[in-house]
C-alpha cells in the first residue's frame, strides 16, 4: 500500500516529467517512424523462418517498443538528479517523507510513464502497421507490466550507483541499447551470431521479446510464458537489491539543468 507521502512525492515527480514531455514524445514517435523502414526486412526474415503470412509488424513493433523503453529510463535523471541541481532535494528530505517514501514516490511516475509509452506504441503499431496478437492479451499485459518494473528497478540502480546525471544517463543508454540489441530488439535473436545468441539470455529484453513473440505468433497464454516471467522477476530482484543497498538519500548528486 502506498503511503500518502509517497503519493505526494509521486505527484511532484509527475509534474517534473510533464513540464518537459519531449523525452516521452520522442520515445513514442521514433519507434513508430523507424518501423516503416524496418518492416520489409523484418517481414522477409519472418517469412524465411516459416511464418508465411507475416507482415513484419510482429517483430518490429515489440522490438522497437522495447528498445525505446530502455532509452526512456534516462528520465530517472529528471526525477532524481535534477532535484539536486535545483537545490530542492534537501528540502524534500527535510519534509515529513521518509527515505522509502521519497524512493517509491520518485519511481512511481517513471513506471506509469514507461507503461503508457509501451501501451501507445503497441496500440499505434496495431493501427499503423497491422500488429496483431494471436494469443492472450492478458499475458501480453502481464509481460509488459513486469518488464516495465524491471526497467524502473534498472533506473533506480543507476540513480543509486552513480554520482552524476551524465554518468547515469550515458551508462543507462549504452547498457540499455546493448541489452535491447542482444535481446533481439532490432533483429530476431535467432538471426544473431552464435556468441550473441548465448549472451542474449543475460538480457531482460530477450525474455520479454521471447514471451511477446510466443503471444503474438503462437497463440500463447499466461501459462506458456511462466519461464520468461520468472526470469524477468529475477532481474527485478537483482536490480532492486543493488539499488536499495546503494541508495543514500543524504548523498550529494550532481545534476544538470
Amino acid at each position: 500500500m502506498l503511503s500518502r507521502r509517497s503519493l505526494i512525492v509521486a505527484g511532484t515527480g509527475a509534474r517534473l516529467l510533464l513540464a518537459d514531455p519531449a523525452p516521452m514524445i520522442v520515445t513514442i514517435v521514433l519507434p513508430l517512424l523507424f518501423g516503416a523502414f524496418l518492416l520489409p526486412s523484418s517481414r522477409a526474415q519472418l517469412q524465411q523462418s516459416g511464418i508465411v503470412n507475416a507482415t513484419g509488424a510482429e517483430h518490429v513493433v515489440p522490438g522497437l517498443a522495447v528498445l525505446f523503453a530502455f532509452l526512456g529510463v534516462s528520465l530517472v535523471g529528471t526525477l532524481f538528479f535534477r532535484e539536486h541541481a535545483w537545490g530542492t532535494w534537501d528540502r524534500l528530505r527535510a519534509s515529513s517523507a521518509s527515505t522509502a517514501d521519497i524512493f517509491v514516490g520518485k519511481l512511481l511516475p517513471l513506471y506509469v510513464c514507461l507503461l503508457a509509452q509501451l501501451a501507445v506504441v503497441f496500440t499505434a503499431g496495431a493501427v499503423m502497421y497491422g500488429y496483431r496478437v494471436t494469443g492472450s492479451l492478458l499475458a501480453l499485459a502481464v509481460v509488459l507490466a513486469l518488464f516495465v518494473a524491471v526497467l524502473v528497478a534498472f533506473g533506480a540502480m543507476l540513480a543509486a550507483v552513480f554520482r552524476t546525471m551524465d554518468q547515469a544517463i550515458v551508462i543507462g543508454n549504452v547498457g540499455g541499447m546493448a541489452m535491447a540489441g542482444l535481446g533481439g530488439a532490432l533483429a530476431p535473436a535467432s538471426t544473431l551470431p552464435a556468441w550473441a545468441q548465448a549472451a542474449a539470455h543475460a538480457s531482460p529484453a530477450y525474455w520479454t521479446l521471447d514471451a511477446i513473440e510466443d503471444i503474438t505468433l503462437h497463440r500463447a497464454g499466461l501459462a506458456d510464458v511462466t519461464t520468461a516471467l520468472a526470469v524477468l522477476a529475477g532481474f527485478l530482484v537483482l536490480f532492486s537489491v543493488v539499488a536499495l543497498a546503494r541508495f543514500r538519500a543524504e548523498e550529494t548528486k550532481v545534476g544538470t539543468t
